[in-house]
């Protein structure tokens, strides 16, 4: 019984696999659209805001090329980690 359990589980493990990795991916587009919802949202309502409050639009755009930087600089190490081990924690 035992060894017909590890042949059963032996031939599953690629479909385990292949559904782990599809899970991550679904995680990952899934915080990637609110990211990008975040962005659009935020391209809209701050110029809105300045502009409202008579703020002078270069300021703003020199600070959002500063903030943007700084993002990528902080952001693109964490954005480039692969999980390699090919573990899954969902």
């Amino acid at each position: 019984m035992d060894k017909n359990l590890q042949n059963v589980l032996s031939n599953l493990e690629p479909e385990i696999d292949k559904k782990c990795f599809e899970l991550k991916q679904k995680t990952r587009e899934r915080r990637m659209q609110k990211v990008f919802i975040l962005a659009i949202v935020l391209l809209l309502f701050i110029p809105s805001t300045l502009i409202m409050l008579d703020v002078n639009i270069w300021g703003f755009i020199v600070g959002a090329i500063g903030l943007i930087a700084l993002a990528i600089l902080i952001m693109l190490p964490i954005a480039l980690k692969e999980n390699t081990r090919g573990e899954c924690y969902e």
